[in-house]
């Protein structure tokens, strides 16, 4: 029938994980509801089944026909059509009706949903139709995680489907080995786990406190400072927060996260994150991974936070007091009402080591008379507004501070470079296949779609899973658009998500 994403089959019933169905593209029904502008469709496709018990499928008899003489569906859905059964209806809602609120977080009725009638007189050819499907070996781990589906792949499994009697054939010849796709877990560890949110405290405005334990009270994945974890807060929104509780503690999991208006540069996560999350919850996240390292065996730290900024100094500071390591922490924010983490600073056995630094309060950081000319082997992190963290690297240059002993780490994606796009050839150099990666598209796009999984969860250049090793010297120049890697580091490795060759036609050649 027809369908406003040509989701549903004209052609005949075939065999889908052992069931005799006409089989529609899942994948381009969801793709299509997501993506469309209006954001809904009519439901048609559950005009599809005779069980559904609506228009000429209430009566049995019509029922018993479309079950038992399949062939006579095109007839009756034609039938159907005329009575005018299979139009949008008005009554029944479907949930893509709603949709998300981003000021407030909430989910709402929608102001707009696709009211497109349907072309009743519109002749679907089957040969013509490009349709994809995901069969029980192909199906995502059941994990609230994105999952890359291989359409290339979904449309080849589609086009060898057997038909019921072809399945029948093979049952009675006795060729029954992968007859029917059996789903079976990827190999290694699933990529998040269950925690409870064991506490929530308001700390300041806007900013709350989350400490996260695991379900049955055991110890949590061992973490270093500096450390991050993903968090699912909605299928919709996986948000990488750091870690701002002490390294040493393994009993939980600490969390600042402020609340950030959609008027102000929020995307939604952080809202929801405060208006949902209430203790007892639970939680997905993902294990502990670290971009932004301490070097344990400096001489002295200096730890420069602004505002949200402080939560990884935090963890930082606790490791270099059991350490018994020299350093300072900086903590700039507005105000006092705006500053989180205060009462617990406060109480820390090396809370002499923290310097505040209040804006209302006239006490704005001079960041030039803090940092000291360079003393060897002495390091400096700093995290929190792009401005903050740039004026930080600036007095310390001009201290004859090295590059290598300079560290941050952002938040939210800075203001980009006005880059272009060029199109460029990426070659594997393990297996010396390559890929025409078109001016629109990333590497990571382009490798997921030929089925090569590189694990990705920013595709901004912030958090560097997707860091990759490549061969500088059969490589063109290379255009590093990340914020994550180091002036060293980038001699050697590659964000596939964002970074690419600085010419058109340019070559990447990556050690995979």
């Amino acid at each position: 029938r027809e369908c406003p994403s040509g989701a549903i089959s004209a052609g005949p019933k075939l065999m889908y994980n052992g069931y005799e169905i006409w089989k529609s593209d899942a994948e381009k029904c969801t793709r299509y509801r997501i993506t469309n502008a209006a954001g809904a469709m009519c439901g048609r496709c559950m005009k599809t089944c005779p069980w559904n018990l609506e228009g000429l499928f209430a009566e049995s008899g019509f029922r018993w026909l479309a079950m038992n003489l399949p062939q006579s569906a095109r007839m009756l859905a034609e039938l159907d059509d005329r009575l005018d059964n299979g139009s949008i209806n008005p009554v029944k809602k479907w949930w893509w009706d709603l949709e998300l609120d981003r000021m407030s977080g909430r989910y709402v009725q929608a102001a707009q949903v696709n009211q497109r009638g349907l072309q009743k007189d519109l002749k679907l050819q089957y040969e013509e139709q490009s349709l994809a499907v995901y069969p029980a070996d192909r199906m995502p781990p059941p994990y609230p995680v994105t999952f890359v589906a291989n359409r290339e792949e979904g449309i080849e499994r589609y086009r060898n489907m057997l038909t019921p009697a072809q399945h029948k054939a093979r049952i009675a010849a006795g060729d029954t080995e992968n007859l029917v796709p059996q789903f079976t877990l990827p190999e290694g560890e699933p990529p998040v786990f269950p925690v409870v949110l064991q506490r929530r405290q308001e700390m300041a405005e806007g900013v709350a406190k989350y400490e996260f334990a695991t379900v049955d009270g055991s110890p949590l994945p061992p973490f270093d400072a500096g450390a991050h974890i993903d968090i699912v807060i909605a299928p919709e929104y996986q948000r990488q927060y750091s870690l701002a509780g002490d390294p040493a503690d393994r009993s939980k999991y600490v969390l600042g996260v402020l609340r950030e208006p959609m008027e102000s540069g929020g995307r939604g996560g952080s809202l929801l994150m405060h208006r949902a999350f209430r203790e007892g919850r639970m939680v997905f996240i993902t294990k502990p991974t670290n971009h932004f390292p301490l070097y344990e065996d400096a001489s002295v730290s200096l730890l420069f936070a602004g505002g949200i900024g402080v939560t990884p100094m935090i963890a930082m500071a606790h490791r270099l007091h059991a350490l018994g390591k020299p350093f300072v922490l900086h903590y700039s924010a507005a105000s006092r009402g705006s500053a989180g983490f205060l009462d617990d600073l406060s109480q820390m056995p090396w809370h002499a080591k923290v310097f505040y630094h209040f804006k209302d309060e006239g006490q704005r950081a001079d960041l030039p008379a803090l940092l000291p000319d360079y003393p060897l082997g002495a390091h400096v992190y700093t995290c929190g507004a792009p401005r903050y963290m740039d004026g930080v690297f600036e007095a310390a240059l001009a201290k004859g501070w090295p590059q290598e002993a300079l560290h941050r780490e952002y938040f939210n994606v800075p203001e980009a470079d006005a880059w272009v796009n060029h199109a460029f050839t990426l070659r594997l150099a393990q297996t010396g296949r390559t890929f025409e990666v078109p001016a629109d598209r990333s590497a990571t796009d382009v490798l997921a779609q030929a089925g090569i999984k590189i694990d990705t969860k920013c595709s901004d250049g912030l958090c560097g899973v997707c860091a990759t090793p490549y061969d500088a010297s059969a490589s063109d120049e290379l255009e590093h658009r990340d914020f994550v890697l180091g002036r060293m580091e980038r001699e050697h490795k590659v964000i596939l998500c964002c970074s690419r060759p600085k010419e058109a036609g340019g070559q990447l050649v990556v050690n995979i």
